[in-house]
C-alpha cells in the first residue's frame, strides 16, 4: 500500500546548520532485519524529495515480497528531508524510518552528527565504493543533469553535444539567446550549487565555459519542473544542468516529445548521486532494513528505473521500461572519464561562500 503526503518543514529548522539536538546518540541494532518483527511494526515512513511516480513500482515490488507493511512516502524538498528529521528527533517526536534525498553536503553533515545507522546490507558487495560513500549510506540513483531545448526555437546546428560546444554556442548567440537560457542557480538551489561545484572541480576549463555561457545572461530557476515548462512554452530556448528525471517522464506525451530535445554532455556529464539511509531515530527498524535491502537489490534498482530514476547499480542496464542507467550513460558518453559525479566532497561545505562569490561574479549577480 502506498500512502503519499507532501509536507513542508516546520518553522525554525532554517537550514542544516542546526545546533546538535540534545538527544542520546544510541546506535540502533546493526544486524539483519527480522521479517516477523517488520510485520509486527507494520509501517514504514519515508521522507524523500521524490514523487509518488518514482516510488510506485518500488513500493509495489516491496509489498509483493512483504505484504502487510504500510509504506508512507512524504515528498518534501531535498534540504527539508534532513531538517524535518532533525527537528522531530530533537523533540522526541515520531519521525522517518528512511531518508532519501540528493543532498551531498547535507549527507556529510548528517554523518558527522552520527545520525546514520551504519547498517551493512547483504547487497552491499554488488556496489562499487563510490556508491557507498559514507557508512550506512547507499546510492539510489545517479541522475543526469542534461541539456534541454525547444526544437522549434533551437535549430539542429545549435543543439549541443558537449559543454565546450554549448559554451561556444551561447557566446555566438548571446543576442538571440539573451535571457532565453536557464539552469539551476547556485544562489537559489542546492542542486545548482552541487552541480556547479563538482563540474568546476573536475573540469579545469569549466570556469571559462561558464563565463561564455554568462554572455547570454541566463535566468535561473529553483527546480527542473519550471525549467521544463518554460522551455516547452518558449519562454526559454535552452537549458543546461536540467534534471533528466523531471524531463523524461514528460516525454511520454507525444506532443511534448516532438517539441523537446535533449542530450548528454560528452565532455563532462554531471550525475547527481541520490542517497538513502536509515536514520538512528527510526522506530520501524526492521521494516526500514527490508526496504533498504530491496532498494539496493538489482530488482529494486530496476523498479526505480521504471519509476523514472537512473539506477546506479552497475549490473542494471537500460531497457524494459528503464530509459537509462549509470552503465548506459557511461557507454553513451564514451567512458567514465567523461562522467562528473556530484559526490560527497567535504570541500563542498567549507568552500560554499567562496564558490558562490566567484559564481555570482561570473554571472553578474549581486
Amino acid at each position: 500500500m502506498i500512502i503519499r503526503r507532501r509536507h513542508f518543514v516546520a518553522a525554525g529548522a532554517a537550514g542544516l546548520a542546526l545546533p546538535l539536538p540534545a538527544f542520546a546518540q544510541q546506535a540502533a541494532p546493526l544486524g539483519p532485519p527480522d521479517p516477523a518483527a517488520a510485520q509486527r511494526e507494520g509501517r514504514l515512513v519515508i521522507y524523500s524529495n521524490m514523487q509518488a511516480e518514482n516510488w510506485r513500482p518500488v513500493i509495489q515490488g516491496f509489498n509483493q515480497k512483504h505484504p502487510g507493511i504500510r509504506v508512507e512516502t512524504i515528498d518534501i524538498g531535498s534540504r527539508e528531508v534532513m531538517e524535518r528529521y532533525l527537528a522531530e528527533r530533537g523533540t522526541g517526536s515520531a519521525t522517518a524510518d528512511l531518508l532519501a534525498t540528493a543532498q551531498p553536503d547535507g549527507w556529510i553533515d548528517f554523518s558527522r552528527r552520527g545520525e546514520i545507522l551504519e547498517y551493512v546490507s547483504p547487497e552491499a558487495g554488488a556496489w562499487p565504493d563510490w556508491a557507498k560513500p559514507l557508512p550506512g549510506l547507499y546510492t539510489i540513483s545517479a541522475d543526469p543533469l542534461i541539456f534541454l531545448w525547444n526544437n522549434a526555437l533551437v535549430p539542429e546546428a545549435r543543439r549541443p553535444k558537449s559543454f565546450a560546444q554549448f559554451a561556444e554556442l551561447a557566446a555566438a548567440n548571446a543576442g538571440p539567446w539573451r535571457n532565453r537560457v536557464t539552469s539551476y542557480g547556485v544562489h537559489t538551489a542546492p542542486f545548482g550549487y552541487a552541480a556547479n561545484f563538482a563540474f568546476t572541480r573536475d573540469r579545469p576549463q569549466a570556469w571559462d565555459w561558464l563565463a561564455s555561457v554568462a554572455k547570454a545572461q541566463p535566468r535561473f530557476e529553483t527546480g527542473g519542473g519550471p525549467m521544463t515548462e518554460k522551455i516547452t512554452s518558449g519562454e526559454y530556448h535552452i537549458g543546461y544542468f536540467v534534471s533528466a528525471i523531471t524531463i523524461w517522464p514528460r516525454l511520454a506525451d507525444p506532443a511534448r516529445a516532438r517539441l523537446l530535445g535533449w542530450s548528454f554532455a560528452n565532455d563532462g556529464q554531471v550525475l547527481m548521486m541520490r542517497g538513502v539511509a536509515i536514520p538512528k531515530g527510526a522506530r520501524n527498524i526492521n521494516a526500514a532494513k527490508l526496504m533498504l535491502d530491496w532498494i539496493v537489490s538489482k530488482e529494486g534498482q530496476q523498479a526505480f528505473g521504471r519509476g523514472g530514476l537512473t539506477p546506479a547499480r552497475p549490473d542494471v542496464s537500460a531497457g524494459d521500461g528503464i530509459r537509462h542507467s549509470y552503465s548506459s550513460i557511461v557507454k553513451d558518453v564514451g567512458g567514465e572519464n567523461n562522467i562528473v559525479l556530484v559526490n560527497y566532497d567535504p570541500n563542498m561545505i567549507s568552500g560554499f561562500d567562496a564558490f558562490q562569490t566567484r559564481w555570482k561574479s561570473v554571472f553578474g549577480i549581486r
